[in-house]
């Protein structure tokens, strides 16, 4: 089953997304789209423990005086497909379960 078209996913960004467990995987921190055709599709989320935040504070780690002091860090990130998303209540975004 693929995510239910027409989820305004500006919606998303910020989000807290749980797996099917109820575990917090992380915050929508940014949406990868692609052109089809005349439209635009949805192929990726990017996932970050700390959301905006860690946003925010990635710019130190671009500066190599920050990085040196150790006040800049990379932030952790994960790239998701788009299709792993279970949309059917998009306040709340969870991961669907492994199919075996």
């Amino acid at each position: 089953m693929t995510p239910p078209r027409g989820v305004r996913v500006e919606r998303l960004l910020g989000r807290l997304v749980v797996d099917h467990l109820g575990v917090a995987a992380g915050r929508v921190e940014d949406i990868v789209i692609e052109p089809d055709g005349e439209a635009y599709r949805v192929t990726h989320v990017i996932l970050g423990p700390e959301g905006r935040v860690a946003r925010m504070f990635a710019f130190g780690y671009q500066l190599p005086t920050l990085r040196a002091v150790g006040l800049g860090r990379k932030p952790r990130t994960r790239r998701l497909p788009w299709a792993w998303l279970d949309l059917t209540d998009p306040e709340h975004p969870r991961l669907r379960p492994k199919v075996a």
